[in-house]
């Protein structure tokens, strides 16, 4: 013989009003999903930035191979003027990789001051300027040297959207 079915509880219909922990429970149901929301806004931000970051050093690796393989074509022709710019550049263009990577592995930021009042992108900015001019000064393709320029707008556009926080102190 099967037992007949307990009688059901009752629910709130349209007419009646709900209890007040039903209100209750109805509101942290609503306030969870905006928190996960902002969170995963942030989040979401976080690693579109450290993509960036990576993107830039893989452009800065990658402009620095083209600028090497220019040199290595030209060296014969150098002066001494052209190997010191095309030691000096190499250097700014590992200096700027190591600066892109320690940003993108959350070891530094762009706004981490490093020398006094200046930060790392104003550093990396002075870099970059005298990686391009002495890529210039190489006699070969100008082109590899001006191609830096575009992982640094890269980061200039990340510096400028992060004015609002205050810089870490070191």
């Amino acid at each position: 013989m099967a037992h007949p079915d307990p009688e059901p509880e009752s629910t709130p219909g349209p007419d009646t009003e709900p209890t007040p922990a039903a209100e209750v429970e109805a509101d942290e149901a609503k306030a969870e999903p905006e928190a996960e929301v902002e969170e995963s806004a942030e989040a979401k931000r976080e690693r579109t930035i450290i993509r960036f970051l990576w993107s830039c050093s893989w452009l800065t690796a990658l402009a620095g191979v083209f600028l090497l393989s220019g040199m290595l074509q030209t060296y014969k022709t150098y002066s001494a003027l052209a190997w010191l710019g095309a030691v000096v550049a190499v250097l700014c263009v590992v200096a700027l990789i190591a600066a892109y990577v320690a940003c993108a592995r959350g070891k530094l930021t762009l706004r981490t001051r490093l020398l006094g009042p200046m930060d790392l992108f104003q550093l990396s900015t002075l870099v970059m300027v005298v990686a391009v001019i002495c890529g210039l000064l190489v006699p070969s393709s100008n082109t590899a040297a001006l191609a830096l320029l575009l992982p640094w707008a890269l980061t200039y556009w990340m510096y400028g959207l992060d004015r609002t926080k205050t810089p870490p102190a070191t």
